[in-house]
């Protein structure tokens, strides 16, 4: 069975999302994580993984939202954080590369608040890093962050080495599967031990599926390409893949 570790399943409700459920279910998906990136769509998250079996939840507000924040939004974050059905923090994290993002101290003063809150609730952290991956994962340490996944990797081997050596996880994406993927280096350095693999549904749909709506039910098509890049069996790399998402996510 594969797991999707990271897809964004808010904009979708009611029929469709049991649609999407159930197809991933078909292409022998039993777990996702359903992932928030604001305080209205982390409650909906949460709705959604309390109706629906193998969802779950990570509530949080991402750095595209770092000047746009409600008031008392740590407040409306931590009290979504008992509900049995989150098991992470996020997403939450720092992006240099986007020129429509804030600016980049507004984005570091919302991840470093939303790292204290995770580790005040003992819970793993969903990251989004791009263009700062090193920076993230430097905060992580200094703040004492056990526990990290860094959703959608796209970074180069110096900060793939980085977070590996600080205990994280990586996770990656289709674009792995799109031709001259400049990430193919990165999947057969890391280690099966500290990796994941996730669709970022509804967007980087894998080969043959590029430039539709991405869905989890195509997540095996990520862990089909590892199995590929690592010349393993594809059923080691789901049930390695696995194995990692329940103990990351304290769900066995």
């Amino acid at each position: 069975m594969w797991t999707d570790a990271h897809a964004h399943l808010y904009d979708c409700d009611g029929p469709g999302l049991a649609a999407i459920v159930a197809h991933a279910r078909e292409a022998g998906v039993d777990r996702i994580l359903n992932t928030g990136t604001s305080i209205d769509t982390s409650r909906k998250v949460l709705r959604q993984s309390s109706e629906h079996a193998g969802l779950s939840a990570a509530v949080g507000v991402s750095p595209l939202d770092a000047e746009t924040l409600p008031d008392a939004w740590q407040t409306s974050l931590e009290s979504m954080l008992s509900d049995p059905v989150v098991v992470a923090m996020g997403e939450t994290g720092i992006d240099s590369t986007n020129p429509t993002y804030p600016d980049i101290a507004s984005q570091i003063g919302l991840f470093e608040e939303q790292l204290g809150i995770a580790i005040k609730h003992t819970l793993p952290v969903i990251i989004h890093s791009r263009g700062a991956e090193i920076k993230a994962c430097e905060m992580c340490c200094a703040i004492g962050v056990k526990k990290a996944m860094f959703h959608c990797f796209t970074g180069d081997i110096t900060a793939l080495r980085k977070i590996l050596d600080s205990g994280y996880f990586v996770s990656f994406s289709g674009i792995i599967t799109f031709k001259s993927s400049p990430l193919v280096e990165c999947v057969r350095h890391a280690p099966l031990s500290q990796m994941l693999i996730e669709t970022d549904s509804p967007y980087l749909a894998p080969v043959p599926h590029r430039g539709k709506t991405n869905e989890p039910a195509w997540v095996g098509l990520v862990g089909n390409k590892v199995a590929e890049i690592k010349k393993i069996n594809a059923a080691d790399v789901a049930e390695a893949l696995r194995e990692n998402f329940i103990t990351l996510f304290g769900l066995r």
